[in-house]
């Protein structure tokens, strides 16, 4: 049963629905093997080919000042998207792209076949909130990366269906984290597993994305700001809350912490680690500690990071080789800091040069600090900067050794103010050029990138270019995909 609905492939023909899945879906024991596939789709293993667990997943978001890359060696797909010179034929941006239509196909299964299912409701229907959280995050990062894209909504769905409009991605991202957000519960047994309070947050969130560019609905940001203070006024019911120091967020033993709303769980003691996660450590190190260099941030966004306990955290300044040199980084082969925060659990710091390339490291894909980030904005955008929305800033700021922001700002002022806290914040994390995407800020960014970065602009910076293009692979296959 598991093989035949969990490794359903995009190139496949998925017309036909599974045979007798009247019996097939009794236990419920097999219908929650749906959902472990749901998330081994996403969360990627050591084949390099899909879902978060390699840096490749963040190919789309390069265009952000938060990720550049070497000149040379292997990271071509990396340049196209940090050149604005992107192809359909870019080999890592498909990583994402399949790693999400594979959760889908899933999600899909378990919400059509649940009905099936002798067991408790409340399981059951717990199950059923994970496939709808996971099929909206899954979409949400879809339409952000790529805009219109096929919308799969049944396991017998048509593989050769066209491209649906942006807005028809956002109500199914809405509906879907809507319908989690009904089902789940406050707490799950097991880490990893989506509750309440995470779809309540994702949901704020895509409220926020489609109040910009390029959907624009005005009325969305006071739904953001509603929903996010829910969090926040709950965040004992779901024990959310900051950590006191930024740098321990990244430290192994506090990964799923009360600051992690929602995040990948990774194994590294498979043997071959093959369910470990490969982004943090060595893609994330210089070459001078054996690192693969995959990404750093531009220099003008490290320049101009605030000085303090975050920007130290976030960063490393200076390698060490084998040799025992210390080598500051203005002076090694990059020119660039690397960033500190995806090193715990994958290297030693004594011996950085002998280290191993997958970790357990849980990768976040929200964070508590994003919720008083995306209240503090959407408060602002719908209601004016007041009180409550300086506070969640504050709380972000105050966390990272920086005073508290200028009291009386503009409603412009305060939003630009939240959108580089964002960045600082969040740097490295994958969310960067989704903020710059949505406040139609990239032309902005691109013209303070720093002449002598290795990566030059190539591309056009317009509309039309910051999307990607939908996977060659996918387009041979359905013609109707291409734009």
């Amino acid at each position: 049963m598991l093989l035949a609905a969990a490794c359903v492939e995009l190139d496949e023909n998925p017309y036909g629905r599974l045979n007798n899945p009247e019996t097939a879906f009794q236990e419920l024991a097999n219908l929650d093997a749906l959902s472990i596939a749901m998330y081994a789709a996403l969360r990627g293993d050591g084949s390099w080919a899909e879902g978060f667990a390699t840096a490749q997943h963040m190919t789309t978001m390069f265009g952000a000042d938060d990720l550049t890359t070497i000149a040379g060696g292997n990271k071509e797909p990396y340049r196209e998207f940090d050149s604005f010179s992107k192809s359909a034929s870019n080999i890592w941006m498909s990583n994402l792209y399949k790693g999400c239509y594979r959760a889908i196909l899933n999600a899909n299964a378990l919400i059509e076949y649940a009905q099936y299912t002798q067991a408790d409701p409340d399981d059951i229907d717990n199950l059923i909130g994970q496939a709808y959280f996971i099929r909206g995050l899954s979409y949400f990062y879809l339409v952000r990366s790529w805009g219109e894209v096929p919308l799969y909504t049944t396991p017998g769905a048509h593989i050769d269906i066209g491209l649906s409009p942006v807005d028809d991605i956002y109500n199914q991202v809405v509906d879907d984290f809507l319908r989690a957000e009904e089902l789940l519960p406050d707490n799950q047994a097991e880490v990893g597993r989506p509750t309440s309070g995470a779809a309540k947050a994702f949901l704020a969130k895509a409220y926020l994305t489609r109040a910009g560019w390029p959907v624009k609905d005005q009325a969305s940001y006071a739904l953001a700001a509603s929903k996010a203070k829910e969090v926040i006024d709950g965040k004992s019911r779901w024990a959310y809350d900051l950590l006191a120091d930024f740098g321990s967020l990244w430290l192994r033993a506090n990964d799923n912490s009360t600051e992690s709303v929602f995040a990948l769980q990774y194994d590294r003691n498979t043997g071959d680690g093959a369910h470990a996660n490969h982004l943090m450590g060595t893609a994330s190190m210089p070459k001078e500690e054996n690192g693969w260099e995959d990404f750093f941030c531009e220099l003008t966004f490290f320049n101009e990071f605030p000085a303090g306990p975050r920007k130290d955290a976030t960063f490393r300044t200076q390698f060490y080789t084998q040799e025992g040199d210390t080598v500051p980084y203005q002076e090694s082969a990059a020119g660039h800091p690397y960033y500190a925060k995806f090193r715990d659990g994958a290297v030693d710091e004594q011996t950085p040069w002998v280290n191993a390339y997958h970790t357990a490291g849980a990768y976040m894909l929200m964070r508590y600090a994003d919720v008083l980030l995306i209240y503090a904005e959407a408060q602002a955008q719908a209601h004016g900067a007041d009180a409550t929305a300086y506070a969640a800033i504050n709380e972000v700021r105050n966390r990272a050794g920086l005073d508290d922001l200028t009291e009386g700002l503009a409603r412009e002022g305060f939003v630009d103010a939240v959108i580089a806290e964002r960045g600082w914040e969040f740097a490295g994390e994958g969310k960067r050029w989704y903020d710059l995407l949505r406040t139609e800020k990239v032309q902005e960014v691109v013209n303070k990138r720093d002449p002598s970065e290795q990566v030059p602009i190539i591309g056009n910076v317009t509309l039309d270019n910051l999307y990607a293009p939908i996977p060659e692979a996918e387009v041979l296959k359905n013609p109707k995909l291409a734009k």
